[in-house]
């Protein structure tokens, strides 16, 4: 090997390097938060895709999904009914009132591109949850119609979908206020999965979805919220390089 191809090899570990440094870096918007936003964004679409197979094809799942259905129409209690049937406005309507409150705020406040990340995350995330409706085809489970407002099919859950998108992004906002500390934005982000558990929970207490159903809300959420979270990043950054200039 010679002394130029030698030098040359080395350029280029150093280049490799310096690039996956780059993608850890905890202050580039172009750093570690967007590593991270693909890394979930892999595993929802991997946790999606093998749902809707299973969904598709008439597995195990699906029969797994019929015995949890009927556990719950079972243990099922008017005062449980009663709490879950509240804990689910968490998931539909309550959402929309928050997201008109925060893009009031962000509009005040001149925090134009997460206003605009804001409102695409929320809507889009209600677009693309009836698109997978109306593709999937899914029947609600048996006892679900006593505590539906309409109809609608039942693969993703549209409560914990909205859930998933508006308090992950919402904990994501309060986290990158300045004024707001590291531990504080811990608790945000771990009250955003309490409130997802407990819309998602209240989904099967009251028998309006699958287990599947809930995890499909879960991931389809997660994924599309991961798409729009690198989107704002990359936005970010090239504001950032224009105003350099």
């Amino acid at each position: 090997m010679s002394e130029e191809s030698g030098r040359d090899e080395l350029s280029s570990g150093q280049r490799l390097w310096r690039f996956l440094a780059a993608r850890f870096d905890r202050k580039s918007q172009l750093g570690l938060g967007l590593t991270v936003s693909v890394g979930i964004f892999a595993l929802a679409v991997w946790l999606l895709s093998g749902l809707l197979d299973a969904v598709l094809d008439n597995e195990l799942l699906v029969r797994l999904d019929t015995v949890v259905e009927s556990w719950f129409h079972t243990h099922a209690t008017p005062t449980g009914l009663a709490i879950f049937g509240a804990v689910t406005q968490l998931g539909s309507p309550v959402p929309s009132v928050i997201v008109a409150v925060v893009a009031i705020y962000l509009w005040r406040t001149r925090d134009i591109l997460f206003l605009w990340n804001w409102l695409t995350a929320n809507l889009g995330g209600t677009v693309i949850e009836h698109v997978l409706k109306d593709t999937v085809h899914r029947s609600r489970p048996q006892y679900g119609p006593e505590y539906l407002n309409g109809h609608s099919y039942s693969f993703p859950s549209g409560h914990t979908m909205a859930a998933t998108v508006c308090y992950l992004l919402l904990a994501s906002l309060i986290a990158t206020r300045p004024t707001v500390t590291p531990r504080k934005g811990w608790v945000a982000f771990a009250t955003a999965a309490v409130i997802i558990a407990a819309v998602g929970f209240s989904r099967l207490y009251l028998g309006v979805h699958y287990p599947s159903d809930v995890l499909g809300g879960f991931s389809a959420g997660l994924a599309w919220l991961s798409v729009c979270g690198a989107t704002r990043r990359f936005i970010a950054q090239r504001l950032a390089g224009r105003s350099a200039i």
